[in-house]
């Protein structure tokens, strides 16, 4: 069965950002580092070009053993949440 970021993850708001993470044990780290590349180079359309301009940070870690994608800059959690939702990459 495919898996999509958003039925796998979790959104969450931190103090100088968004962190989504990945709360399936069964993901590949790897995929999960693929979708924070193709967004850092632009190849991703799963932000709007606006919410693209008020993001400043995005990085990949392994946080407590679950794959983590850190986006920090001016970004409310509803506009992250949007674009997991658009993203068609299989995990």
């Amino acid at each position: 069965m495919s898996k999509r970021m958003k039925d796998v993850s979790q959104v969450r708001s931190t103090e100088e950002g968004v962190i989504i993470e990945v709360i399936d044990k069964t993901v590949d780290a790897e995929k999960v580092k693929e979708v924070v590349e193709n967004c850092q180079t632009g190849k991703c359309d799963c932000m709007s070009e606006e919410t693209k301009t008020k993001v400043t940070f995005m990085d990949f870690k392994i946080e407590d053993g679950k794959p983590v994608i850190e986006i920090k800059g001016e970004v409310s959690e509803e506009e992250i949440k949007e674009a997991v939702k658009k993203s068609k990459k299989e995990l």
